[in-house]
């Protein structure tokens, strides 16, 4: 029966696809030196990682879970660089690391910082990236 758990392969969801779980990091904030921008303003990145889980029985252990505070220390990294592009590139570079994490399977990244317009709140980009696709 292929609805039936039991009959299911360990870490397999129903359509026999590989089992994952979705680890959310909101808002984490830092100031950035964007290239052609006074000062350092402060960007906010929230990520959505989809990452392999690791089956049936969920262990509470970090080796075997995905740990999101490696993220945090990349992405702290990636802010503390000097004269970024701007929001696409921290996209695309928080999306590489991300990525460079073998569980991570796939990751929206979510950049925003506050407008140069006086009409709008903040302005930004959001990307997603997959392991296993062509982007």
């Amino acid at each position: 029966m292929p609805n039936d758990p039991v009959s299911r392969p360990l870490g397999a969801d129903v359509c026999g696809a590989a089992a994952t779980y979705t680890i959310l990091l909101r808002d984490f904030t830092a100031s950035v030196s964007i290239a052609g921008r006074p000062g350092r303003p402060t960007v906010h990145i929230s990520l959505e990682l989809k990452v392999s889980h690791p089956g049936l029985s969920f262990p509470d252990d970090i080796t075997a879970v995905m740990s999101y505070e490696d993220i945090v220390e990349d992405l702290r990294r990636l802010c503390a660089q000097e004269a970024v592009p701007g929001p696409n590139y921290l996209a695309d570079q928080a999306a590489a690391l991300c990525l460079a994490h073998p569980k991570v399977r796939q990751v929206r990244v979510d950049v925003e910082l506050p407008s140069l317009l006086p009409d709008t709140a903040g302005a930004g980009v959001t990307i997603t990236r997959n392991r296993d696709a062509d982007n």
